[in-house]
This record gives C-alpha cells, sequence and structure tokens, in this order.
C-alpha cells in the first residue's frame, strides 16, 4: 500500500490545490470543456451584439423605405436625385428593398449558426463537466479511504467515528460542489465576463470604461461575503461531524439505551445537536441570501445609470453613441449582469463548499509518521524467536504505557502475559504486530528490527485473535476467509471444525453462506469467537497472539477451544494475554507486567512461589472471596 509522505495535496486549507491534484489527470477533457466554455461565452455575447447589424442594415433602413419621409444611409445613398417620377422612386424603392432582403438572409444564417452552437457547447460543457467531477469525487473517496487504513491505530483511538464519516461524507459531498461550480460557473462566467466586455469595448470604449470603474466595488463585495461564508460553513460542517458521531455512539449503544430505558434522553440530546446545525446552517444562509440581493440591487442600478448617460449622451450627440449602438449595448449587459450575478451565487457556494475541501485536505495532509518506514527485508520463517530489547513506549510525551522491557520468546516457545488492568499486556503485542513502533528500544525478529522487514511480509506470519470478537457483516464463509483469500471452501471448513464451530454454522438457516450481521450479531458470544478462531487457524501463522482470546466462551466451548489452541500452538511462536489463569498455566513461560514494567518471568510454580503480585491475581481467582491465605503451591 503506498503511503502518502509528502504534502502532495497542498497545505491545509488549499482548496485550489486539491481540486488542482485531482483533475491534473482529466487535463484533456479540461481542454474540451474550456473550449466549449469560450464557444458558448462568444454564442451568447455575438447574439445580443447581432441586434446592432440588424438595426443598422435592415430594421431601420426598411422603417424608412415604409414611411413617408425616405432620408439618411443607406436610403440617401440608393434614392439620389432631388425630384424623382413617381415610377423612378417605386423603381429604387423595389431595388432598395431588395438590396435589404439580401442583407438580411446572411444576418439570419450567422444568427442561426449562434444559437446552434450555444446549446451545443452548454450541453458538451456540462456532459464532460459532471464526468470529470464524478470521477474525481471517486478518486477523491479512494484516497481518503486509503489514507484512513494508512493512519496508525494512535490517529483512529483519539479521532471520533462520527468526524471520520463525516468527512468521508458531508465533507465530500461539499467538494463535489466545488468541482461542479470550477468546471462551471466559477469559469464559465468570467470567461463570459471577459467576451462581453470585450464586446463593449468594440462597440463603444467610453461606456465601458465608466462601466470598468463601477467593477471593482463588486468585487471586492463579493469576496467579502464570500469570506464570511467561508468562516461558518467550517462551523456548521464541524456542528455535522459533532451529530454524526452522537448518531454512531447511540446506534453502537443501542443495546444499553434500551436497557436504561434511555430513548428519550437520546431523543432529546440528538434533537438538541439538530438544532445546532440548524442554526448554523442558516447563518450560513442569510449570508448568502444578502451577498445575492446586495449584488442585484447594485446591478439593477448600474443598468438605470447607464440607459440614462446613454440616452442623454445621444440628445447631446456625446461620446459618439448612436441609437443602434445603445440598443446593442444595453442588450449586451444583461448578458454581463447575468455572469455576475451568477459569478456572485457560484463565488458564494464555493466558500461555503470549500470548508469541506479544507476538512478533506486535513486528512489527505496526516502525516502516518514511522509506519510510513517501511522496510524491503522479507519474513520466511522464525528460527531465532523474538526479542524485545529496551522497549519503551508512550501514547503521548507523558502517558507512558511501557518501560524498559527485556522479554526473549524462543522459536515454538509459548510465553503468557499477565498483569492487573492497564499493565500493558495488549500494548506490548500491538508493538509486535506494527501498529504502534517502540518510542525507545526496538523489537527483532530472527535478530533483525521488525521495521526493516515489509509490513506484509511481517504480518503475513502474524495472526491474532482479539478480546473482542469482531466480525464483518458478511457470510460466515467469508468472515473466515479474511485470513486467507485464496481459501477453497474444503480449508474453511477443515478451520471451523478445528475451531469446534463446524456444526454450529451447519445448523444455521444458510450454513455457511449465513450474513452475520453488523458485528456478528446474530451469532451468540462464543459463537463469534471460534469463528475468529478459525479465521486465525486457516492462516497458518508462524506467529501467534491471542488476546484474552476465550474471554466470550462458556466453560463447555472454552474446554474445546483449549484443544484446538494446544494443536495450533505446537510448534509455533505464541504470545498469550489473558486475565484467566485457565488459558495460561501450561504455558512455557509466564511474563508478570506491572504498571508497564517486567516484573518477572518463569513457570506457572516458580512465579506462584516467588512472585507477590502473581500471587496476588491468581488468589483473586481461586480463592473464595474474603480467604487471604497464601494459595498453595503444591501438586501443580
Amino acid at each position: 500500500m503506498e503511503v502518502a509522505t509528502d504534502k502532495k495535496y497542498g497545505p491545509n486549507g488549499s482548496g485550489f490545490r486539491l481540486v488542482w491534484h485531482f483533475g491534473r489527470r482529466y487535463w484533456r477533457q479540461g481542454m474540451l470543456i474550456l473550449l466549449s466554455m469560450m464557444i458558448y461565452a462568444a454564442g451568447v455575447n455575438g447574439r445580443a451584439y447581432l441586434i446592432k447589424p440588424f438595426l443598422e442594415e435592415v430594421i431601420l433602413p426598411a422603417e424608412e423605405l415604409n414611411s413617408d419621409v425616405i432620408s439618411g444611409n443607406p436610403v440617401e445613398s440608393i434614392l439620389q436625385g432631388g425630384t424623382l417620377s413617381p415610377e423612378e422612386r417605386q423603381r429604387q424603392q423595389a431595388s432598395l428593398r431588395r438590396a435589404i432582403e439580401q442583407r438580411l438572409l446572411p444576418l439570419l444564417g450567422i444568427a442561426l449558426l449562434v444559437i446552434t452552437f450555444i446549446p451545443l457547447a452548454n450541453f458538451l460543457r456540462s456532459y464532460l463537466g459532471a464526468w470529470v467531477v464524478n470521477r474525481m469525487i471517486l478518486d477523491m473517496q479512494a484516497d481518503l479511504c486509503r489514507i484512513y487504513l494508512q493512519l496508525p491505530l494512535a490517529f483512529h483511538n483519539r479521532q471520533r467515528k462520527g468526524d471520520l464519516l463525516a468527512r468521508l461524507n458531508s465533507d465530500v459531498a461539499n467538494a463535489s460542489l466545488s468541482f461542479k461550480l470550477l468546471y462551471g460557473d466559477l469559469v464559465q462566467e468570467p470567461i463570459t465576463l471577459v467576451v462581453g466586455v470585450g464586446v463593449l469595448l468594440y462597440l463603444n470604449w467610453q461606456l465601458t470604461v465608466l462601466l470598468a470603474l463601477i467593477l471593482p466595488p463588486l468585487i471586492l463585495l463579493i469576496v467579502r461575503f464570500g469570506r464570511r461564508i467561508r468562516k461558518k460553513s467550517r462551523r456548521r460542517q464541524e456542528e455535522i461531524s459533532h451529530l454524526l458521531g452522537a448518531m454512531v455512539q447511540m446506534f453502537s449503544g443501542i443495546k444499553v439505551v434500551k436497557a436504561f430505558q434511555k430513548e428519550d434522553f437520546e431523543w432529546d440530546r440528538f434533537q438538541r445537536q439538530n438544532r445546532q446545525v440548524f442554526r448554523r446552517t442558516m447563518k450560513v444562509v442569510k449570508t448568502e441570501v444578502t451577498s445575492h440581493s446586495v449584488t442585484e440591487l447594485f446591478n439593477n442600478v448600474t443598468y438605470i445609470l447607464f440607459l440614462g448617460i446613454g440616452v442623454f449622451a445621444i440628445i447631446q450627440s456625446a461620446l459618439g453613441l448612436t441609437f443602434p449602438v445603445l440598443v446593442a449595448f444595453l442588450a449586451l449587459a444583461p448578458t454581463l449582469y447575468r455572469p455576475v450575478k451568477h459569478l456572485s451565487q457560484a463565488y458564494n457556494q464555493f466558500s461555503d463548499a470549500m470548508a469541506g475541501l479544507d476538512r478533506v485536505a486535513e486528512i489527505l495532509n496526516q502525516d502516518p509518521g514511522d509506519l510510513a518506514d517501511e522496510g524491503s527485508r522479507e519474513l520466511q520463517f522464525i528460527r531465532e524467536g523474538i526479542r524485545f530489547e529496551a522497549v519503551d513506549f508512550a501514547y503521548g510525551e507523558s502517558d507512558w504505557m511501557l518501560r524498559e522491557i527485556n522479554l526473549t520468546i524462543r522459536p515454538g516457545e509459548t510465553v503468557a502475559l499477565v498483569g492487573k488492568t492497564g499493565a500493558g499486556k495488549t500494548t506490548l503485542s500491538d508493538l509486535l504486530l506494527r501498529l504502534y513502533d517502540p518510542t525507545r528500544g526496538r523489537i527483532l525478529i530472527d535478530g533483525v528490527d521488525i521495521r526493516q522487514y515489509s509490513r506484509a511480509s511481517l504480518l503475513a506470519r502474524m495472526a491474532v485473535v482479539t478480546q473482542e470478537p469482531f466480525l464483518f457483516d458478511a457470510t460466515v464463509a467469508e468472515n473466515i476467509r479474511y485470513g486467507k483469500a485464496d481459501a477453497p471452501m474444503a480449508e474453511i471448513e477443515a478451520a471451523a471444525r478445528a475451531a469446534f464451530i463446524h456444526d454450529a454454522i451447519t445448523a444455521l438457516p444458510d450454513g455457511y453462506d449465513t450474513r452475520v450481521g453488523d458485528r456478528g450479531v446474530r451469532l451468540s458470544g462464543g459463537e463469534r469467537q471460534r469463528v475468529t478462531m478459525a479465521r486465525a487457524l486457516l492462516k497458518d501463522p508462524a506467529i501467534l497472539i491471542l488476546d484474552e482470546a476465550t474471554s466470550s466462551l462458556d466453560a463447555q466451548s472454552e474446554r474445546q477451544i483449549q484443544r484446538a489452541l494446544e494443536n495450533l500452538m505446537r510448534g509455533r511462536t505464541t504470545l498469550v494475554i489473558a486475565h484467566r489463569f485457565s488459558t495460561i498455566l501450561h504455558a512455557d513461560r509466564i511474563a508478570v507486567l506491572d504498571g508497564g514494567r517486567l516484573l518477572m518471568t518463569g513457570s506457572h510454580e516458580e512465579l506462584l512461589r516467588e512472585c507477590p503480585l502473581y500471587q496476588e491475581l491468581y488468589a483473586l481467582q481461586f480463592l473464595p472471596q474474603g480467604d487471604t491465605r497464601r494459595p498453595a503451591t503444591d501438586g501443580l
């Protein structure tokens, strides 16, 4: 699995860098989208500009032709002479009519061509834009999920599950909106605006300069509103993650909720958080609506202002304005007004979506830490065993879990770890699995630091059965096959028989094809544990880690599993973590941990004679409550 360690997504908050990262692989489609945007912008502005030649060459000459007074160009250039006979006048009028008709046909052809290209270009832009956006979202979710899987266990332990889900769903949905805008209005409208300004300059540069003086305040207004929207949207997304976290917690503990009759309490808490999300959302909406209204008012006032200036200039014969030019200029003004309005809305929506992009970038830029420094050596067999050398470990700067652990596990040996809760037993096994790396010291397998082995080869030689049996919402066969992806059905059944779960599986409605439900809820605790045992048996590991492996079993199931475990552990290097002494009495050696330090190692008999803590732990399980006698060792 590839690990991202170079901050390739850009710094946190760099939404455009994130868009560039996911969009650059589709640059060919992006160029076609840009071309279609240019064609669309040219068509929209060209359609408005055509009013000028229609007025000058067709409409006004035709109006003069049908009036009683014929004057001005181009009629005057054709109807020459002072006094014309009715026949000559009629002949020249017919000639003028033909000239107007000849100008009309090319203009109509051009107009038809323009209005045909507009929807075609819009279709190409919309379809390709949607294709690219959806591919980018797919890539983003895939990268986000990959980063989640790469990040160390410490990250997942301190992160709320609701927040992880919010970033993967709600924040990615917001990011998709920003992608749509960048492949839509946020780029299309500036292009349309630039082309429109060019046409306006060609029509009348004086009015265009006046218009340009008004645009900067409008742009500053849009940017200011956008910043406020982005800030408020970030707070809204955080509230959404809190809400999702509460829902995950509520449904995960639904059994406890019902047992303590807390349905109304949980409903009230959900309602409070939901209302908080609503309040945050309405603050964003208020700012967006205010921005839209102010922008629209600004544009409408500008339109009326230029209408007045244009009419006054024509009356005063100023600014080189003519009636056709003014009409065309005012026809193009809404064409500019629309992109300014849409650009304002798009920028506000993009600012809203940027909050999601920033939160996605925070995860994509997470540093996997030392776990990214994967070795290249391949672990094949266990010849010399496992050795912990002066291993220290802390979750933070002061939260020390292990101190100066020196422990050797010989090949094929079974070593059990015992100690009070929080002594560091499970942490020690997590270090062996490289779920964490030691803060100081090192762990060796066959004399080689495990950080020099590839994670794939290291974990391929290990199997673990955890204290809390976890099953996926899949079939029984798929859960067992999780230990060996290519295992045939015969091997799966053999592993199930060795774990004494085969008969229980065949009694299920669909046998091995029965879905076990979320976290295996359709099976009993003992059945779930035995399925996880079958998963480990199928993998046939060189190193076996049993973390409270029989904690969920009744007495009969435990006896069956103990027989299976004895066969499984024979010839394998095994680390057993247990509070129940019945699971470790036959271990080759027992290591006693206390407060993260290794107190003593030895056999059960040796520890019972020489280790006070071991005696205390043993007495708590095997002596009647209140009996303070020293446990006897005879006969052990």
